[in-house]
């Protein structure tokens, strides 16, 4: 029963359904009527032709249903004009005039009529469409029978007309049913019925019976009068529906019809349009293919012109080369005539010379005939005597081999008595050459002993021979000067000073003359030169040098300590800056510095691994790699990376190592290996260079290196200084560490604020101008600091030790040799610096010098810290003690031509730092006959071998020391000849006519010469004195160009726009016109 139920709900539903879709199609049917009636009284205005659309690219047709066809043939017409008018012949001859070609302008011209007869087609096509479309709208509306159910129809098409049905109790839309029966489908046909009952909701008991008698109540019964009326009113609004529909069929009728009739009429249109395009098309053919046939008759008419040309070319060409052959075959017979001819005679004299042969050949064969017999006899007679001979050589050798066995008998022995006789002589004369051996030795003590005396006693054959500069085992005093003697060049510079000489002859006992030179040195080395014992005289030293260096050590700490405060300040105003750089290779250099740190974190207290030197040698290498490229921006990405700092802590573990023997915990290749790379990241970066000072790094290296240097040069009394030196101090660490630090100097000096390499800004603002002089004197109080600190920890005493040491070559010993030139280029720039940063603003000749450094008193001290020392002995190590016999030596290698570079370039600057200490300094008794012999060997060497830069750093050196000094002018022109100021004088021609060498040249000269008679003199016969007046007069001329000239060693400025070869700045510029007239002045002979 229940399954019956669920049935015949179903069938209801579906009979609803169908209803509804009936009605909906009927209400749809008078939409529609209602909008063509109201498209037909609104007439053409409101409605839309099918468009063809037709350009030079392609033509479309776009037609909609109610589009009137008599507009659309218009449109069409219209467009085909248009297309015509693009055919037309006088474009045709404009597109030729174009330069178009007759066949693209029949190509053009079919593309547009295809494309329009396609169009055509298309509105053909469209026509038809909608008039088969209108017939069966037409026999669809015939058909279409009215009828009109009065029973529940009214309120069912009422609500059919609104749209939406009430199904169940609920208002629903029909499209709402038609979805949710298409969404349901699926639903349906992939469950049996049976699952569909199973789904419904179970009713409750007694629903049917509930409902049954609720719809059959009395109170739900209608009267016969109600429902009489109520069918009356349906059947009534059932008339007038039909009525309306009726009207409404016949007016759409009317309309559909209309519109055949004008659609039959627009496609008879376009059926004779289509016509006369194929008329005209086939009009067009005709015209091409004549055009056609007319160009096939000009090429043929012009194919068959040249072929005439060309058979009449061919027919000349042919008779040309007729004509050649037939001449060359005439040629050829002569030729072949005259080859026959001299054929024939050819032949005719070699059958005469074959003939002649012949004969020669028969003479020849008799000849060699008779010599063959004649020889056969000859070889018979010397075999016989051969023969004969080897019988007699036989016979006389078994005579002499029995000679000579009796004559070896004899011989043994002889030689047996004589062996014999030998050993007895030769013992006596073993005894002999002993007793001699022994007198000769006793001889040679002797001379030993009066040789050593002799020596000790100071006696020199002269002072133009370089003598030596190796201190005394016991040093000297002379007891009338009480000035102690350390060497031989000091105690004959001392002999030699005109003070002792005076002295001397003023306690002469000799009365009534006057003591000649040489009586003077006998009487000062027999009487006043004794020796004195060393230890006596320096008991007091080590308890006042001990007393200096605590106070030293105390102002280093100060000084540090000031220094720290102001590199925390630098780098807390460089955290807040974003220091960038484009490098390529920024991500690889940050890699590698982190690998640095890891790794020092990573090792323990104790010796490194050798795995891990490998890993530390590899990432330093990788670096080396990268920064041997030297570009700045990766210079900067390795220090901004922390790569510096990571450097600091390697080289941290030298530190703790006090004693030479100790070995480091990093091996001394790897430690060399970091001081190449800081020295890479440093050079010629000023970037890296100004953080090195201004974040203190700088005075970590200096710690680094007075370590180095204390470990290997002991604390010793200024008596045996540089005695006890260790050797090892000359590898590679210490050497790196003085050339990190040179190169550090000399890239401050030449970027330093305010300095020459910026250029000059016409336009600044005020608070730049307020930022430059604090930059430049930030800068200026950093480097006074730095050589303070530098100075009072000790390092120029150290140096000191160092180039004391040196007693000998440095051809053989390169590492010493790179040692001496790091730390004498070291020297040079803190002199630099010390000149840039104290006295920028005053002139060389200056007398008010202040150096709140100290550099130039530890430097006047040291007596230049020894370099002028070390100098001497390296270039005279080989000093024969023969003068008779001695050749100086004035060729050197370039080790040592390095070293001395080196060491003038530094005595140059301490000149301008300060002239009259360096005067006063080289110009004393030792120094000055050793800087004689100095200069004097080296312009002997530059006369030998070309080497520009050393030769110009003697002239000026030796120009620093004579300038305004009598006493250095007199050492110029004394001892062994060519001097000093002939060599000068002897200088190539080109320094005496080239302006730049004569630059160089003249000021020395005119230093050396200057208030000094017989400088004058030795000069006037070299040159004429006229040409350094005229040299001067040039200077006075335009004094503009040396005013507040400065110092600049070596070819490095040191000052603002000035050249260290100024004449202002090697000759006082006040004294110029004195110095003219002087030299103008004729000297009396």
């Amino acid at each position: 029963e229940k399954m019956y139920m669920y049935l015949a709900s179903d069938s209801i539903l579906f009979d609803l359904v169908f209803l509804f879709l009936l009605f909906t199609v009927s209400a749809l049917d008078d939409v529609k009527n209602s909008d063509s009636s109201t498209l037909q009284d609104s007439s053409v205005r409101t409605s839309e032709i099918p468009a063809v659309h037709i350009d030079t690219e392609c033509v479309s047709i776009t037609q909609q249903a109610d589009t009137p066809p008599l507009r659309a043939n218009d449109i069409f017409l219209a467009e085909k004009a248009g297309i015509e008018s693009e055919m037309d012949p006088s474009d045709i001859s404009n597109v030729s005039a174009a330069n178009l070609s007759m066949a693209e302008v029949l190509a053009k011209k079919e593309e547009l009529a295809d494309r329009l007869e396609k169009a055509n087609e298309e509105a053909i096509a469209s026509a038809i469409a909608e008039e088969e479309q209108l017939t069966r709208e037409i026999e669809a509306e015939e058909n279409n029978d009215i009828n009109i159910e009065t029973d529940n129809d009214s309120d069912f098409s009422a609500s059919m007309g609104s749209g939406s049905v009430s199904f169940c109790g609920m208002s629903m839309d029909w499209n709402d049913v038609l979805a949710d029966y298409e969404a349901r489908e699926t639903w349906r046909q992939s469950t049996s019925w049976g699952d569909i009952v199973e789904e419904e909701p179970a009713r409750p008991p007694g629903h049917g019976i509930h409902m049954h008698e609720k719809l059959s109540s009395p109170s739900r019964k209608r009267t016969i009068a109600e429902s009489k009326k109520k069918h009356e009113e349906k059947q009534m609004k059932a008339q007038q529906l039909r009525e309306k529909l009726r009207e409404e069929k016949t007016l759409k009728l009317q309309k559909l019809l209309e519109r055949e009739k004008d659609v039959r009429k627009w496609k008879e249109e376009l059926l004779d349009q289509r016509r006369r395009m194929m008329e005209e098309k086939l009009l067009h053919a005709e015209f091409k293919r004549e055009v056609q046939l007319q160009a096939i008759v000009k090429k043929a008419q012009e194919e068959e012109a040249k072929v005439n040309e060309i058979a009449f070319i061919n027919t000349l060409e042919a008779q040309n080369k007729r004509h050649d052959v037939l001449s060359k075959l005439k040629e050829y017979e002569q030729r072949l005539n005259e080859l026959q001819e001299e054929r024939q005679r050819r032949q005719e004299e070699k059958q005469a010379r074959d003939e002649a042969v012949q004969e020669r050949k028969r003479a020849l064969e008799a000849e060699r005939q008779a010599r063959v017999e004649e020889l056969l006899m000859r070889r018979k007679e010397q075999e016989a005597r051969i023969e004969q001979q080897r019988q007699e050589k036989e016979k006389a050798r078994e005579d002499a081999a029995r000679e000579r066995a009796r004559d070896r008998e004899e011989r043994l022995a002889a030689l047996t008595a004589a062996q014999q006789e030998a050993m007895e002589e030769l013992q006596k004369k073993i005894q002999l050459k002993h007793d001699e051996s022994i007198r000769r030795h006793m001889e040679q003590i002797e001379q030993r002993k009066e040789k050593a005396a002799e020596l000790s006693s100071g006696r020199h054959a002269n002072t133009d021979y370089a003598p030596k500069l190796t201190p005394y085992e016991r040093k000297k005093q002379c007891s009338l000067c009480n000035v102690l003697i350390s060497s031989e060049v000091y105690l004959f510079s001392h002999i030699k000073g005109k003070k002792h000489q005076q002295a001397v002859r003023e306690n002469s006992s000799i009365q009534g003359r006057e003591l000649s030179d040489e009586e003077v040195e006998h009487l000062s080395l027999k009487k006043y030169i004794i020796d004195i014992v060393v230890e006596s005289a320096a008991l007091p030293e080590p308890l006042k040098d001990g007393e200096e260096r605590q106070k030293n050590k105390k102002k280093a700490k100060k000084i540090k300590a000031r220094m720290n405060s102001r590199a925390k300040e630098y780098e807390s105003l460089m955290e807040t800056k974003n220091c960038g750089s484009d490098s390529p290779y920024k991500a690889k250099l940050q890699r590698l510095a982190k690998d640095l740190l890891k790794q020092l974190q990573v090792q323990d207290s104790g010796s490194w691994a050798n795995n891990k030197v490998s890993a530390l040698d590899r990432t330093l290498g990788e670096i080396t790699r990268v920064l041997e490229k030297k570009n700045v921006a990766d210079q900067i990405a390795f220090q901004v990376a922390g790569g510096l700092t990571a450097l600091e802590h390697i080289l941290q573990v030298v530190v703790p190592t006090t004693n030479v023997n100790t070995a480091s915990r990093i091996p001394p290749k790897s430690l060399c290996n970091a001081i190449n790379v800081y020295n890479l990241t440093c050079s010629n970066c000023s970037e890296n260079c100004t953080d090195v000072l201004f974040s203190n790094k700088i005075t970590f290296l200096m710690d680094l290196l007075i370590h180095q240097l204390t470990v290997y040069v002991p604390d010793e009394n200024n008596a045996i200084l540089g005695r006890n030196t260790n050797k090892q101090v000359f590898e590679g660490l210490t050497t790196g560490l003085l050339k990190v630090s040179a190169v550090v100097f000399s890239c401050l000096i030449a970027n330093r604020p305010e300095g020459n390499s910026q250029p000059a800004t016409p336009k600044i603002s005020t608070q730049e101008m307020k930022n430059k002089p604090s930059q430049g004197d930030a800068f200026n109080s950093r480097v006074q600091d730095l050589i303070s600190y530098v100075v009072n920890i000790g390092l120029i005493n150290k140096l000191h030790g160092c180039f004391l040491s040196v007693q000998g070559p440095v051809d053989e010993n390169p590492k010493m040799a790179t040692f001496l030139q790091q730390a004498t280029e070291l020297l040079h720039g803190m002199c630099m610096l010390c000149f840039a940063v104290t006295r920028r603003s005053y002139s060389i000749f200056d007398n008010n010098r202040q150096d709140p450094t100290g550099l130039t008193s530890a430097l006047q001290a040291t007596d230049l810290a020894g370099v002028l020392h070390m100098l001497y002995c390296v270039l005279f190590h080989g000093t024969i003690s023969d003068p008779s016999t001695a050749s100086p030596k004035e060729s050197y290698t370039q080790n040592t031509v390095q070293v001395a570079i080196q060491s003038l370039q530094f005595f140059n600057s301490f000149a301008a730092l300060d002239l009259p200490a360096f005067q006063s300094i080289v110009g004393a008794e030792g120094l000055s006959l050793a800087f004689r012999h100095i200069a004097s060997s080296l312009l002997g060497h530059c006369s030998q071998v070309s080497c520009e830069s050393l030769l110009h750093e003697v002239i000026v050196c030796v120009g620093y020391f004579t300038v305004n000094h009598p006493d250095n002018q007199v050492i110029v022109q004394s001892g062994r000849h060519p001097t000093v100021l002939q060599k000068l004088c002897q200088l190539p021609f080109q320094y005496f006519s080239d302006p730049r060498l004569i630059k160089v040249l003249f000021p020395s000269l005119i230093a050396a010469c200057y208030n000094n008679r017989q400088n004058k003199i030795i000069l006037e016969q070299e040159m004429s004195c006229v040409l350094l007046a005229t040299f001067i007069q040039d200077f006075v001329q335009t004094p503009g160009q040396a005013d507040n000239q400065s110092y600049q060693p070596g070819g490095k400025s040191l000052g603002s726009t000035q050249d260290y070869l100024e004449l202002a700045n090697r000759f006082p510029q006040e004294t110029w016109e004195e110095a003219r007239q002087f030299f103008l002045k004729k000297e009396k002979k």
